[in-house]
């Protein structure tokens, strides 16, 4: 089969994304139209302008941009739109089954209530779910760079909300400043309470992370986990518990965490027999989405279209849906590939 046929292929498969912020996975044409409504920056004319902010130079600088947009979501109807129309271009990606990262507290600064902020996300997100065939659970990320000493009001704020949108409890932001054992107590009510729980770790920070986010934390799956390589007892761990990461490879590379796809430890790590998922992380900010991602995998690494299968299948049987869910994205991804290979 040619590449650009199995390249058709990716593009039209059904997909499990299990790792992307909804505040870096806004559509460009979205945040162009709030820069202009609540900006007069000459430097921001265009779109291009605009995609031209994110390009990185490094973590430190991809933080910086990140916090650059926040200051354009002042208002609730802001946040309905862009998870709207983030959720629609999931969607028209074939995406049918989403678990994404939202983190309200980030727009502080806006003065809106942390409510009318959640409230106005889930009310983006189930438009379109009725609109489109898409499902997605949002995981609440309470962010390190916060501190820990707040970081009970955080669960406390969102928990109302618990399988009314919000399935989940995940750690991003800062590794170095703020390690993952600082969230223990927070990581340990959540799970009282029926939230499942994610953790970032392994991507600024090495090993030592990714050993406390699993035994400190109990984190159920790990965000990135990529430094693992760098510990041969802590790969044999992951195997061996088949703890799911949430591998975003081009992120990894335009972060600088790897210098080059050659160094990547995804084949490594998928050889070795760990639970790895393939995922975006934030899309327009580091110019793949989903679809890019997996056809890079093919692309610039030979797997097959059987192997991309295998991927979203992890993603689906890593994610937080029961059984019977787990199995209905499986049977819908094995029917596509059996059904595309027997017309071939």
């Amino acid at each position: 089969m040619s590449k650009e046929k199995i390249n058709s292929l990716i593009i039209g498969m059904p997909k499990v994304e299990i790792h992307l912020h909804l505040e870096g996975a806004f559509t460009f044409e979205y945040l162009f139209e709030l820069v202009q409504k609540y900006s007069n920056d000459s430097e921001i004319k265009s779109i291009d302008d605009l995609r031209k902010k994110f390009v990185f130079k490094d973590f430190a600088h991809f933080i910086e941009t990140w916090f650059w947009k926040n200051q354009f979501f002042r208002a609730p109807g802001d946040f309905e739109e862009s998870a709207y129309q983030t959720i629609k271009n999931l969607s028209q990606q074939n995406v049918i089954y989403a678990e994404v990262f939202f983190s309200p507290w980030d727009f502080a600064a806006a003065g809106l209530k942390i409510e009318s902020i959640v409230e106005a996300t889930i009310s983006g997100i189930h438009r379109a779910e009725k609109e489109y065939p898409i499902n997605v659970g949002l995981i609440a990320d309470i962010v390190r760079d916060h501190g820990a000493k707040t970081s009970m009001q955080r669960l406390n704020q969102v928990t109302p909300y618990f399988n009314k949108g919000i399935i989940g409890i995940g750690l991003g932001g800062n590794e170095k400043d703020f390690p993952p054992i600082l969230f223990k107590e927070v990581f340990l009510k959540a799970r009282k309470r029926g939230f499942r729980t994610t953790a970032h770790a392994g991507e600024a920070s090495g090993p030592e992370s990714i050993w406390h986010a699993v035994t400190e934390l109990h984190a159920e799956r790990i965000g990135h986990g990529v430094r693992a390589i760098e510990d041969p007892k802590l790969v044999d761990y992951l195997k061996a518990k088949q703890t799911p990461l949430e591998i975003c490879i081009t992120s990894n590379l335009k972060t600088k965490v790897f210098p080059s796809l050659s160094e990547h430890p995804f084949p490594g790590f998928y050889t070795e027999g760990l639970m790895v998922t393939v995922n975006s992380d934030d899309p327009p900010m580091f110019g793949a989405n989903i679809t890019d991602e997996l056809i890079l995998l093919h692309d610039e690494l030979n797997y097959s279209l059987e192997d991309i299968c295998i991927f979203t299948k992890n993603a689906a049987n890593a994610s937080f849906l029961d059984e019977s869910g787990k199995k209905k994205i499986i049977d819908v991804v094995d029917n596509y590939l059996n059904k595309k290979i027997k017309n071939v």
